[in-house]
């Protein structure tokens, strides 16, 4: 029987992929099925989550929290890098 139930949601699974699902379908299956989680935070990260997909994920699954706040952090260093140069040669200027 657990077999069978196994199945049918790989099955599911499969079927949603192939409907293109959204950050909203994929963050909802994270939050609330559990034996799709893993497969659904691989997709949402294929999919270039929003900070707000990101936030939802830290919020509302402490599993993937960790996760999330690497997948913050790795997006936003770039950014903070790119503005601290920015910084650096403004002030050199002066």
């Amino acid at each position: 029987m657990m077999v069978d139930r196994h199945e049918e949601i790989q099955k599911l699974w499969k079927e949603l992929l192939e409907e293109n699902p959204t950050n909203g379908d994929l963050r909802y299956i994270i939050r609330y099925v559990k034996s799709l989680r893993e497969q659904a935070w691989t997709q949402l990260l294929s999919q270039n989550p929003t900070n707000g997909d990101l936030y939802y994920i830290i919020r509302y699954v402490k599993s993937l929290r960790e996760q999330a706040e690497k997948a913050l952090d790795v997006r936003d260093k770039p950014k903070e890098t790119r503005k601290q140069k920015i910084l650096e040669r403004l002030t050199s200027l002066r």
